[in-house]
């Protein structure tokens, strides 16, 4: 959505941020508005501080006719092109494979009944899985120090956005290890009160995966975008090996896709707001 568009138009998009969340794009006096729509615990969606809908299309139909807090109503929504189908985050899929490999492995089910099981507990099973999938994940190395980190993203190849996620504590504490020209660099994540999690003056995610998705789209103060996982090494992490490299493969396909950036040795962006975030 660009300047110059009339009043009333929207469009809905899924948020980086929140779990199951969507985002409220909404043009009004030349600018845009964003409203964050959460999903409750009850599975219904709302605004911050709004009224509750059981759907997203049904909280768009309400502010089609009440503002109710937002700039103005809804009016026009701006569609897709014919053809374009909605974009997802490139960890998704993995998502997707984790809840079903999850059911599979405890419940032990397959065919019809795995898929009933999947379909019946989806949310409680989306929340259980996201919130441990970084477990999982390629670039999650676990309780490993900072030189440490250090050694395993500089094996092997040296791309600029190459990176991996430790752990600096007990306390929910992180840190996210990015090769840039040759050095690596270290920003904390912090946990907050609520459990949301961010690097200093960063946007905050309810998972580390989400995290991992918007910082994979655009730096938005950090050097650079996050481009490939440093794959895991050692015996701690054999038993996952096989199914590690599978994930490893979707992420640098799906990435690939989203950021046509794993070259681009020379892009330096937003360097006085990484300069204050990152931990050298």
């Amino acid at each position: 959505m660009q300047g110059g568009v009339s009043d009333g138009l929207y469009l809905l998009r899924q948020s980086r941020n929140y779990l199951g969340g969507f985002a409220l794009s909404l043009a009004h006096g030349r600018k845009v508005h964003h409203y964050t729509i959460e999903r409750e615990l009850s599975g219904s969606y709302a605004i911050a501080g709004g009224k509750s809908h059981a759907s997203p299309a049904e909280l768009i139909n309400y502010h089609s006719e009440e503002a109710d807090g937002l700039i103005c109503l809804l009016r026009k929504p701006f569609n897709r092109p014919p053809g374009v189908q909605p974009k997802t985050g490139p960890f998704e899929d993995l998502k997707e494979n984790l809840i079903r490999e999850y059911v599979k492995q405890t419940w032990n089910l397959q065919g019809h009944a795995l898929e009933q099981a999947i379909i019946s507990q989806k949310p409680q099973l989306e929340k259980l899985i996201a919130t441990t999938a970084h477990e999982k994940m390629p670039w999650f190395h676990g309780r490993i120090s900072r030189e440490e980190s250090e050694h395993r993203i500089l094996i092997g190849s040296r791309n600029n956005g190459k990176f991996l996620i430790r752990e600096r504590d007990s306390n929910g504490s992180y840190a996210l290890c990015l090769l840039n020209d040759g050095k690596v660099l270290h920003y904390r994540i912090d946990r907050d009160k609520t459990g949301k999690l961010s690097i200093p003056d960063g946007k905050r995610f309810d998972t580390l995966w989400q995290l991992v998705e918007h910082y994979s789209y655009k730096p938005d103060g950090l050097l650079r975008v996050l481009t490939i996982p440093c794959p895991q090494l050692g015996s701690e992490n054999a038993i996952f090996l096989t199914r590690l490299l599978f994930l490893f493969d979707i992420v640098v396909s799906r990435v690939g896709q989203e950021v046509e950036l794993s070259q681009d040795s020379n892009r330096t962006p937003f360097q006085r707001l990484a300069a204050k975030r990152c931990l050298i």
